[in-house]
């Protein structure tokens, strides 16, 4: 299929779908971490939530992307499709997680991180740490928390063209991964149907 307006369009139509779920999988979660007293589930749950299983849905979303424009793609179209479905994605994501910290729960973020601190320094003293490391981990999370604390608009576009350099990057690997080429001696009967 050399329709590359197609792909583009499918591929933005998944993404809304995908940044939707990218959105609840920030925003609801965030709630639980910011209230858990469990130090594992604080510091690993966000990477399971914000990182694991947005990959599984990309991954996801591009076979249902490929099975969509005929099932067969070269890396070009591969490339193109996942692109304009991980920028969709990534810029819904990008713009509720601004509206979210900046007008709904503007102490989230706050809540969050001060949490963390709580829960490291019980870790740290279950552990047998001394003060002076508690306070060295103290010291790293309060700068953390000033920094966390500058939501603004060029922050926001800041991160939003990191991360659009970032699906490049990852469209390109989800290309040459999940590309399929058309088989060369396929007959007329075997082509999928549209």
């Amino acid at each position: 299929m050399e329709n590359n307006s197609l792909l583009r369009k499918e591929g933005a139509k998944l993404g809304i779908g995908l940044g939707i779920l990218m959105i609840v999988l920030t925003i609801i979660p965030m709630y639980y971490y910011a209230s858990s007293s469990s130090f594992w589930m604080v510091i690993i749950g966000p990477v399971i939530t914000g990182f694991f299983l947005p990959l599984v849905l990309a991954i996801l979303f591009t076979f249902r992307l490929r099975r969509k424009i005929g099932g067969y793609w070269s890396f070009r179209q591969a490339v193109i499709g996942v692109f304009f479905m991980l920028l969709v994605a990534s810029v819904i994501s990008s713009i509720s997680g601004f509206v979210f910290e900046k007008y709904v729960e503007p102490d989230m973020r706050e809540r969050y991180m001060r949490n963390i601190a709580n829960n490291s320094i019980e870790y740290m003293e279950k552990s047998g740490a001394d003060a002076e490391q508690i306070d060295a981990q103290l010291e790293k999370i309060d700068e953390q928390i000033e920094k966390a604390g500058e939501v603004n608009v060029v922050n926001s576009l800041r991160g939003l063209l990191i991360s659009i350099i970032v699906v490049f990057v990852i469209a390109l690997i989800f290309g040459a991964l999940f590309k399929k080429e058309r088989p060369i001696f396929q007959t007329i009967s075997e082509e999928p149907q549209e």
